[in-house]
């Protein structure tokens, strides 16, 4: 530490950090957030030099060495009168070795603050300019920047210069009005790219530039806050560097979601898959899954990077999924009703369907929760997916999309029946949304007790039609048997009542 210091007061930035690294070895570290030890390592080391230069340290007879270790069985030490402990560390990287405890690390600035006052013992490195450290520069601010600025500007505020939270919050403002500015234009510059060069720049980078600039912001906001304004004060740094790892993992799980999303756009089109294909909700179900493991494992790695207990919280979940499974069952049930939809594949968006229930209507849409049927009153209506799962539908788009349609009529006994059908078959064959092939056709299905009942069977093309088309042909058949001469009976009963003599 005391060589660090010397290179630091030498203007040798990069010489200092890389010799304080040896005293960073010497704290245990362990528990500390796998993204804060270095800043943490730092500032302890710093505070401990700082303790150590004030305060009386035994002589070396004094100091267990390894031959006490081994005869005495000696595991921890303390500095007399203090409480800054070295003890054997248990962990795997550094077992075997003496490091300052955790407690110690923890405790080093409440150490620091209780010492501060005190002068330096003579023969001492003279501490480590803590308090310099905290409120100098780095190398982005000229030398001189710092002398020229006004004396109020250097007013210490949370043990920070008054001066350093200007530059933070001036750092934010411009910062985070560069990302409103890219979000705002950066769709303007891409349309003028794509027209100057005939590209297709926009539709592929557009939605990157907003995470992508918040990336940008935070790692620069990371940087600026350690290297170029000093704030390393745990207190101070942690807050920001939690909010600004935060927004970083915020923004790369965005891109992540986009260029997933891309990619099954893709191979969508590099299939040549169909836009009512099921295959396509499949493929888009399955990044869908992905894009969620990706972020449950970005949520566990940065809890563990900021010493969140997450591989125990997740082995925790284990014990809690019955409950959440109970909590959340109807949720659970449509998922799966979801997967089975995709892949039994019993309809495809816009195919016509009719469900048991009496609903029909064009299918618009397949979710993670619910289908979504466009009726023919233009009303959607949604059906949880494991209602649809279980229900019997009617898929009259399937495997065609020509389906027959029947329509029942009654004759009067005594009729034509030949002429009957030659009028049927030409009320049919009539009608222009009555496909010819396959060919209309006249069944005579029974003697009713007040009619001879006949059907008429004939296709159509599209199945949603089905209703206008039976109106129409209705409507022919009554024109057709007034003008033959063909009656239509309604049933009818004679009572005859006799009195008795």
């Amino acid at each position: 530490m005391n060589s660090a210091v010397e290179a630091f007061k030498r203007g040798q930035r990069d010489e200092a950090r890389r010799l304080v690294e040896p005293a960073l070895q010497c704290l245990n570290l362990e528990k500390e957030p796998p993204a804060l030890k270095r800043f943490i390592g730092l500032d302890s080391a710093l505070f401990l030099k700082e303790v150590l230069d004030r305060i009386e340290i035994p002589s070396e007879q004094e100091i267990p060495d390894a031959k006490a270790v081994q005869t005495e069985h000696i595991s921890r030490w303390s500095i007399p009168h203090t409480e800054i402990t070295i003890a054997l560390s248990e962990h795997k990287s550094s077992t075997g070795q003496f490091l300052f405890t955790e407690e110690t690390v923890i405790n080093s600035g409440k150490f620091y603050r209780k010492v501060k006052d005190l002068p330096y013992r003579a023969g001492t490195g003279q501490g480590a300019l803590y308090e310099q450290i905290v409120s100098s520069a780095g190398w982005i601010i000229p030398p001189g920047f710092l002398a020229r600025l006004p004396g109020w500007t250097r007013v210490t505020i949370r043990g920070q210069a008054l001066w350093q939270w200007m530059g933070l919050t001036l750092y934010i403002i411009i910062g985070l009005s560069a990302v409103f500015l890219v979000h705002k234009y950066g769709g303007k510059a891409l349309d003028w790219l794509d027209l100057r060069f005939r590209s297709k720049f926009k539709g592929w980078v557009y939605g990157l530039l907003l995470p992508g600039a918040l990336i940008v912001f935070a790692q620069i906001g990371l940087w600026i806050t350690v290297i170029g304004l000093h704030i390393i004060r745990p207190d101070d740094y942690l807050p920001l560097a939690y909010a600004l790892t935060i927004l970083t993992y915020v923004g790369a799980l965005w891109i992540i979601g986009i260029l997933l999303s891309r990619v099954a756009d893709f191979i969508v089109a590099l299939g040549g898959f169909a836009a009512g294909d099921m295959d396509v909700q499949l493929i888009r179900l399955g990044f869908d899954i992905l894009t969620v493991i990706i972020v449950i494992g970005a949520v566990i790695h940065f809890g563990d990077r900021i010493g969140l207990p997450t591989y125990s919280l997740v082995a925790g979940l284990g014990i809690g999924g019955l409950a959440v499974a109970l909590a959340g069952r109807e949720a659970l049930s449509n998922l799966i009703g979801t997967i089975m939809i995709i892949l039994d594949r019993p309809f495809k968006i816009g195919d016509y369907v009719s469900l048991s229930d009496g609903e029909r209507g064009v299918v618009a849409g397949v979710g993670f929760r619910s289908t979504r049927i466009q009726t023919r009153d233009d009303i959607l209506i949604s059906i949880p997916n494991s209602i649809i799962a279980n229900a019997k539908m009617i898929n009259e788009s399937a495997p065609d999309s020509v389906s027959r349609i029947r329509v029942k009529v009654g004759v009067a006994y005594g009729s034509d029946l030949k002429k009957v059908e030659r009028l049927l078959l030409s009320v049919a064959e009539q009608n222009e949304l009555v496909v010819r092939k396959p060919t209309p056709e006249i069944r005579f299905r029974q003697f009713s007790d007040s009619a001879l009942e006949f059907e008429l069977l004939c296709w159509i093309n599209l199945p949603e039609e089905k209703g206008r088309i039976i109106h129409r042909l209705n409507w022919d058949i009554h024109e057709a048997f007034q003008k033959g001469g063909i009656e239509i009976p309604f049933p009818q009963r004679d009572v005859r009542i006799r009195a008795d003599k």
